[in-house]
């Protein structure tokens, strides 16, 4: 299948490749389908959800571990049993990325992790009840921390 895209041009895709999301991503809950793709310029970090059903829409994503080594959060019973999440190894966790003009100024969205069943290619944008995590965590200086 082929998807001419804003920031990737002309994608060529399988439909196995897509990550499913049933209830979409908050703000965007008409897009159920994304594609993940590894960072064209080769930063590791960093990858992009890109809107199937949308093709100008696309997410810079990364490992929220990365900025937070500790970060942990229990998944809600109705994630694990939409997901069918049997095993912890089974599960990827990301989070989005915010990026502004002054990349010094790159933030993480930790309070609201993506969760993904990397079996079933399902995924789910869970919504923290408490506190704990920011929803612009600094990037720029997390990373230079954990270096």
């Amino acid at each position: 299948m082929k998807l001419n895209t804003r920031f990737f041009g002309e994608l060529e895709y399988e439909k196995e490749d897509l990550l499913h999301f049933p209830s979409g991503l908050l703000g965007f809950e008409g897009c159920k389908e994304f594609i993940p793709i590894d960072n064209p310029d080769g930063v590791g970090v960093f990858r992009w959800l890109q809107s199937a059903d949308r093709p100008e829409l696309a997410f810079v994503v990364m490992n929220p571990f990365f900025v937070m080594a500790d970060y942990e959060f229990d998944i809600p019973e109705g994630v694990v049993e939409t997901l069918r999440l049997k095993r912890p190894e089974d599960t990827q966790v990301l989070a989005v990325v915010k990026i502004p003009d002054d990349l010094k100024k790159m933030t993480v969205n930790l309070r609201a992790p993506i969760v993904i069943n990397t079996k079933t290619k399902s995924a789910v944008q869970v919504v923290l009840e408490n506190d704990r995590y920011s929803l612009k965590h600094p990037v720029a200086s997390s990373m230079q921390d954990a270096g």
